[in-house]
């Protein structure tokens, strides 16, 4: 009985007071909404610049363009092909039957097989095109030989590598294959000869290592931008080799800045960058970062002391995404820093998110003290 009572007295109250209790819920609503906007996580883009040791990734569109007039190597190593030709003119005063051929089907004889490219004069990687699927793994710039190395692993479609000889002959050695209807060396004696050609292009449709070593000349940039991508990793692992379990995966980042939500977050070396699916969806521009001899000291004061240090080098990237959640930390299961995006982070920075949810949340406490208050005075 007591209880019907209480469920009448507070129906009288309510239509007592009609205009303040539509005003209360309707008010209520609007703050859960808030609170639940605020919160609730929501994919949103993201942008940031990485200077990395190495990275890899995935190509996502067919023909894209990873490098393009790349001037003056000096030699250009790949290990892997398996089979591949070669067309032109041939000389060697080792093998003399070369001579006379006009083109030469190469096989690989051993795992670890390596063609070798050394230009004469003027020599010209024209581009590399990727194909989608294609994973370019532990792409890397080293500075101590100006050396660019990667991994490229083809899906279903080759990939296609274009030089330009500039009308100059190339020597090539091959360590590891053989030369069809010739005579095969022993397997440990390299193959060595000059081919003069005006087009040099190898189709690539298995996994092989590159290594293309660069000009100190070369000023204009030779990645491609806007490359379209999925599965992007800064990091790289460690293995032992004697147990799994003691395996290692370490981060290749030096330093970056990581922007979303109107949030940043800043990198620094060795920490792990976590992104939630999708993730990094387009590299916006890859710059490799040489040691300048005007440009590689920098100066920090630290108490009395003066330190002076070198500048990092590498690779510089320019990402771009879209994900939910970003964190960062030194080990990627603890991370130390996080940015979450939210309906209304895309629109109102964190302070001004907390201000409406502080100020909803006295709003919600104030009115329910008024409606209490006057709910135990009504008759």
């Amino acid at each position: 009985m007591k209880s019907k009572h209480n469920f009448k007295s507070f129906w009288r109250f309510i239509r007592k007071n009609l205009k303040f209790c539509t005003v209360f819920i309707v008010t209520l609503a609007l703050v859960f909404l808030s609170i639940f906007w605020g919160i609730i996580p929501v994919k949103q883009n993201f942008e940031g610049n990485l200077l990395v040791k190495s990275f890899s990734f995935t190509c996502q569109e067919n023909e894209s363009l990873l490098l393009k007039d790349v001037y003056n190597l000096s030699q250009i190593d790949l290990s892997g092909l398996k089979k591949f030709t070669l067309a032109g003119t041939f000389s060697s005063l080792a093998d003399p039957e070369l001579n006379k051929r006009e083109r030469l089907e190469i096989e690989s004889i051993r795992e670890n097989s390596t063609l070798t490219i050394t230009p004469t004069a003027d020599f010209i990687l024209q581009e590399l095109r990727l194909q989608k699927e294609t994973r370019v793994k532990n792409l890397k710039y080293a500075p101590f030989n100006n050396l660019l190395a990667f991994s490229l692993q083809p899906n279903s479609q080759p990939v296609n590598l274009s030089f330009n000889p500039s009308g100059n002959p190339i020597k090539i050695t091959l360590s590891g294959y053989k030369i069809a209807n010739l005579p095969q060396k022993k397997e440990d004696i390299p193959l060595e000869f000059n081919l003069s050609t005006t087009e040099f292009k190898l189709e690539i449709q298995q996994a092989i290592d590159v290594n293309l070593q660069l000009s100190q000349d070369q000023e204009q940039p030779i990645f491609w931008r806007n490359i379209k991508v999925n599965n992007v990793r800064f990091e790289r692992p460690i293995i032992t080799g004697n147990n799994v379990r003691d395996d290692l995966v370490e981060s290749t980042i030096i330093s970056g800045n990581i922007r979303m939500a109107q949030q940043d977050i800043k990198l620094e070396e060795n920490q792990f960058l976590i992104v939630e699916k999708p993730g990094v969806e387009i590299l916006n521009q890859i710059k490799i970062i040489r040691e300048d001899s005007n440009q590689n000291l920098k100066l920090k004061t630290t108490g009395e002391n003066l330190q002076i240090s070198e500048a990092s080098q590498g690779l510089e990237v320019s990402v771009s995404g879209n994900t939910n959640s970003i964190q960062v930390g030194l080990n990627p299961r603890l991370p130390i820093a996080q940015i979450q995006g939210s309906f209304l982070s895309r629109y109102l920075g964190s302070e001004a998110i907390v201000a409406i949810i502080s100020f909803s949340a006295g709003l919600i406490v104030s009115l329910l003290s008024w409606l209490f208050d006057n709910f135990a005075a009504s008759p």
